[in-house]
């Protein structure tokens, strides 16, 4: 029986132009509302940014944002797992490691430098719906949930490699296939999602989860039944017990579809 459905957002649920078919989500909500799921935004996003994609439905359903480190209903926060000062001080090291620009994710707000230019900041806004600039990252004043490090995709399995030995204190996962997200280890969305298990008294079985990137991974392993997209990172689609179609062709949405026998 299922009783939660969650889902990743960027690469599963919307489609390349940041949008996904309402009509046939609000449609699917209800049923939902009628067969009592609840209904799960899993993202590595910021929960602002998450809050923007469903205001017809807001206030009646949960977020696992920041990769399992914010857990919410609705505008309420229910829980927040933010970095220690240590981990923080190595990943912010990190960061001057590589010549690749940075986004640090806060409980206030996202941070960029100045010096990583407005183009970063542009296309960080896709993601994230409060972003300050800053001139160093040791300025910030803010509970810090992760930093994520963009890299090219050519070079991301080589990156994510070295720094896994290297840093083995700490967490790292594919965010997108040309970022990492790195955190404390052993954080992802199935962490949010056993939050929510024990307050909602809902088995993983019970739970159905839809991914496409390595931060996805603990999700799509942790549910009764996982689901990857066709455009998936490998981790993700050996993670999943099935691959469906792609975000562009609102595989995840035509899914849930089935899942729910609506016609």
């Amino acid at each position: 029986m299922i009783k939660l459905i969650a889902t990743d957002m960027d690469g599963t649920w919307l489609t390349d132009q940041k949008d996904y078919d309402k009509e046939l989500f609000l449609c699917e909500f209800a049923e939902m509302q009628k067969q009592g799921i609840k209904f799960v935004v899993a993202s590595g996003n910021q929960y602002a940014n998450l809050m923007t994609r469903f205001p017809e439905v807001l206030d009646k359903i949960y977020f696992v944002a920041e990769n399992g480190a914010l857990v919410a209903q609705g505008r309420q926060i229910l829980h927040v797992d933010s970095l220690g000062d240590d981990i923080y001080q190595t990943l912010l090291k990190i960061t001057t490691e590589y010549p690749y620009p940075a986004v640090v994710m806060g409980l206030v707000s996202a941070y960029v430098k100045k010096s990583s230019g407005r183009a970063y900041k542009q296309e960080m806004k896709k993601y994230m719906e409060h972003i300050t600039v800053v001139d160093s990252f040791g300025e910030i004043d803010d509970r810090i949930f992760k930093v994520s490090l963009t890299v090219p995709e050519d070079k991301m399995s080589k990156i994510l490699r070295e720094l896994k030995e290297k840093y083995p204190e700490v967490g790292f996962v594919s965010g997108a296939a040309d970022s990492i997200d790195m955190q404390t280890k052993g954080m992802n969305k199935a962490v949010g999602l056993a939050y929510l298990s024990q307050k909602l008294g809902i088995k993983s079985s019970e739970m159905i989860a839809f991914g496409d990137s390595g931060n996805d991974v603990g999700m799509l392993k942790y549910v009764g039944r996982s689901f990857a997209t066709a455009t998936a990172l490998p981790e993700a689609k050996q993670a999943a017990g099935q691959i469906i179609g792609s975000s562009n062709e609102s595989a995840v949405q035509k899914e849930i579809a089935k899942l729910l026998e609506i016609k």
